[in-house]
């Protein structure tokens, strides 16, 4: 492995890196490869956040496809096509959208506790 590459986040289905030689980010999901400078990878990551997943899945409520929700990647006939599990992976490799979960306090749970 190259020494001036470094991974920021992965998942299941993809990594993100950072090569500190070509100052590229790159983005590798499933059979999908994304090579961004920082302001391309910040513009991506506004896109993304701004899918309303809900509403392409009514729009192609019809469609034979399992992959629903369109991204645009600058050409018009060129789509990508993914399904919500897919972007919402994308979204935590991106870190958007990253909700922390709250830890309960040992006051928020209702258990009597016997003790034998």
């Amino acid at each position: 492995m190259c020494n001036s590459l470094r991974t920021i986040n992965n998942s299941k289905n993809g990594i993100l890196t950072y090569c500190n030689f070509s100052k590229l980010f790159q983005l590798v999901f499933n059979n999908l490869c994304f090579e961004f400078y920082e302001w391309e990878l910040e513009t991506f990551k506004e896109h993304i956040q701004k899918l309303d997943i809900d509403y392409w899945e009514k729009q192609t409520i019809c469609s034979a496809h399992q992959r629903k929700i369109p991204i645009s990647v600058g050409h018009k006939c060129f789509i990508i096509l993914v399904s919500k599990e897919e972007i919402l992976e994308i979204k935590r490799l991106l870190k958007i959208d990253t909700k922390e979960v709250p830890l309960l306090n040992y006051k928020d749970i209702n258990y009597k506790m016997v003790i034998n």
